[in-house]
């Protein structure tokens, strides 16, 4: 495959090997390609995230229970060791 870039673009690929960060170009492209396809895949989850939302009724206050429900539970996971 073949790639054309900005010179702008490319400056910064060849710095980014130069520093040592990557050790090739084509190992840079490669986990700018991954990022790009993370965050694709991102947006599809917060697009259903957001549809599930909106499919739940509509919104209601919080009230000082709902806080301290959700500071108890993340305190839990922190002593668990559980990030989800």
């Amino acid at each position: 495959m073949s790639v054309s870039l900005t010179p702008e673009l490319e400056r910064f690929l060849n710095e980014q090997v130069r520093s040592g960060r990557y050790s090739s170009k084509e190992e840079a492209v490669g986990k700018a390609v991954e990022l790009l396809k993370e965050k694709d895949e991102d947006r599809g989850r917060r697009a259903r995230v957001r549809e599930e939302a909106e499919d739940s009724g509509p919104a209601t206050e919080m009230t000082a229970q709902d806080w301290a429900d959700i500071e108890n539970e993340g305190l839990k996971r922190l002593r668990s060791g559980k990030s989800a």
